[in-house]
């Protein structure tokens, strides 16, 4: 007969203990189990408290070998509340007589079962492993295959595909965030905003009287805003119409033009060149897409007015892009489709579902609230922004459509657009700086568990991974360059750097500098309320007001941005890591080294930002969240 010493730690929070009695098997590597036993009911009168750890003898007539599986199985004691269970862990000791000695038990080797989850009653069997993270290929025990096996099969009957919208990333089949469940889902610390300025207009559904009327609503919400009141005084500027392109809340749409068509002046959608100090050398506007006399190219040297409402326009435009293609496609939906693919396609034994899950697991939360409210009927998509629910689809189908691979990679994405070598667009400086320090990162950790090419080819779990993604977030479509296997290490680095920049750093990017840039609300309108003009020479300024969004429209807008646009009281920043796999070994020495770049990195743009009369630190890495949780 088999002796164990068995430890179960329960998570030292105050509502992770639980009343429900749990009944725990050990399975060892010859295939043999123990008869279930209770570890807090009947003899063993442990409670299951925040912070305990009970201590329960279990014994075995048959030989187990080596313990590789712990078993748990929660279940409601009659007449008690069914809580949840935060289990922490589990130990296991062997223990053996000490014959030689005459009298007592010595222990053996500890083995240790991680969990850091929470157990329900309604969940059956949970069966934990020990920590080691390892490839399918390196499995030597059967009996850790066919678990392996078992668990994603498991996940793969509940997490499962839907369409969202035609010709866009498929999102996870799930409305709620109760059928997500407590390990998927998470609590966002509000820092607290005072929004007491911005409610109250909802009856005003009519157009601002004057700018002064503006400035008055401006004021009392942005005036500790020091970005806000700067794009206040220089929004109607053409330098800063040209710097927003570069450093704004939207820097991926701006590309360098290498060759003009020959009717440029009838034909040109934005032209905008730059000198290196960001000042605009020509800027040509036009508002709609078929040329003709009614659609006018707008210059600088038009009426005051008419050049304002172009520029204006076109602002608007690049709100709709900023949200839908380059914010909610390229971070949100890409995280959200990689998280999907991660938990149906790589156990969690394996190294890129640990390393991925920190910077991915909170999409799935953040999808379902904004599907459930942004996005739906009567939600501010609906009620405040020009596309409105008819055109968010099509215009999401088509970003879809026009998305490249190449696009997500920031060193080929700055070089293609030819923007990696101006001096003063600071977001491309930025980007490639912390890009480079997730890459080196990246690499190590698939040098740690990939001796060579021929392990990520052989692989089987990871092909499948990649074969999701190609298929649920890129929609087989060829011409995205998309990889649709992975053949070598660095095109597996490279693509697992992109997951966790696009879900970190981008995200920051373009989410945290919505406030800044919108909320001086003639800067960048959701909407517009009439056609763009069709003539020259006919406007005021004053007309401008009539044309632009509603009073309600902008305070309900300005409401959501300020809710999604600060950091949580308790974000975790970027590659700082609470998961145990990160606490020990190589993977300890390689977050060590990427946090010390990347605080470099930080002291740097802090550096930077002293001499800059607009400082830039949306990307430095101390002010981003570690994945999209907002």
């Amino acid at each position: 007969m088999e002796e164990f010493q068995v430890i179960v730690h329960t998570l030292p929070a105050p509502t992770s203990g639980t009343y429900s009695i749990l009944r725990l098997t050990l399975i060892g590597s010859e295939g043999g189990e123990t008869p279930p036993i209770s570890v807090n009911a009947g003899a063993n009168q442990h409670h299951l408290l925040p912070g305990s750890a009970c201590v329960v003898r279990v014994w075995s007539e048959v030989a187990l070998g080596r313990v590789v599986l712990v078993r748990l199985r929660l279940e409601a004691r009659t007449g008690f509340p069914d809580l949840d269970w935060h289990c922490r862990g589990v130990e296991v000791r062997r223990l053996c007589d000490r014959q030689e000695e005459g009298t007592g038990l010595q222990h053996q080797g500890v083995e240790h079962f991680p969990c850091s989850r929470w157990l329900r009653s309604v969940d059956g069997d949970v069966e934990l492993r020990n920590g080691d993270m390892c490839l399918l290929n390196s499995e030597t025990v059967q009996t850790l295959k066919d678990h392996r096996l078992k668990d994603l099969h498991t996940k793969q009957q509940h997490i499962r595909w839907r369409t969202f919208a035609e010709g866009v990333p498929h999102c996870v089949d799930m409305t709620s965030l109760k059928e997500l469940g407590p390990n998927l889902s998470y609590t966002r610390q509000s820092p607290g905003i005072n929004l007491q300025y911005l409610r109250g207009f909802d009856e005003r559904a009519e157009s601002w009287s004057s700018f002064t009327e503006l400035e008055t609503m401006f004021s009392h919400n942005g005036s500790q805003n020091t970005v806000a009141k700067y794009v206040q005084a220089h929004w109607a500027e053409d330098w800063f119409f040209g710097y927003q392109c570069l450093n704004g809340c939207n820097p991926l749409m701006v590309r360098q033009t290498r060759l003009l068509p020959p009717n440029l002046s009838i034909n040109s959608d934005i032209l905008c060149p730059f000198l290196p100090d960001g000042s605009s050398l020509e800027q040509e506007l036009e508002l709609q897409q078929a040329p003709g006399p009614q659609n006018p190219v707008f210059l600088p040297s038009d009426p005051g007015p008419d050049w304002l409402l172009a520029k204006t326009w076109v602002r608007c435009s690049d709100f709709q892009c900023h949200q839908l293609s380059s914010h909610f496609l390229r971070t949100h939906l890409l995280g959200e489709v990689c998280c999907t693919a991660t938990l149906r396609q790589l156990p969690e034994v394996h190294p890129l579902h640990q390393l991925l899950m920190p910077h991915i697991k909170t999409t799935l939360q953040i999808n379902i609230q904004a599907r459930a409210s942004l996005l739906a009927a009567n939600g501010v998509f609906d009620k405040a922004i020009g596309c409105g629910l008819e055109a968010l689809p099509v215009l999401l189908s088509r970003a879809t459509e026009r998305l490249r691979y190449r696009s997500l990679c920031v060193p080929d994405d700055l070089a293609d657009r030819g923007i990696h070598t101006l001096k003063h667009c600071y977001y491309a400086h930025d980007a490639l700086r912390v890009w480079t320090a997730l890459h080196r990162f990246v690499s190590g950790w698939v040098d740690v568990y990939y001796l060579g090419n021929q392990d990520v080819e052989q692989d089987s779990e990871l092909q499948s991974w990649i074969t999701e993604i190609y298929t649920h977030g890129f929609l087989q479509l060829p011409h995205s360059g998309c990889p649709q296997s992975f053949q070598t290490k660095p095109e597996l680095s490279q693509f697992v750097t992109m997951v966790i920049y696009c879900c970190s750093a981008l995200h920051a990017a373009v989410n945290f500098s919505q406030v800044d840039f919108d909320l001086w609300m003639p800067n960048c309108p959701a909407s517009m309320t009439h056609p763009p003009p069709q003539t020259k020479g006919m406007l005021t300024e004053d007309e401008i007001l009539s044309i632009l969004p509603d009073v309600n429209s902008t305070c309900n807008l300005l409401i959501t941005l300020f809710l999604l646009s600060q950091p949580a009281a308790d974000y975790v920043p970027l590659c700082q890591y609470r998961e145990p796999v990160f606490s020990s070994g190589a993977p300890r020495r390689l977050v060590e080294k990427v946090q010390a770049e990347l605080r470099a990195i930080s002291d740097e743009i802090t550096d930077r930002n002293k001499k800059l009369e607009l400082p830039y630190d949306y990307m430095s890495p101390d002010r981003i969240e570690n994945s999209v949780a907002i």
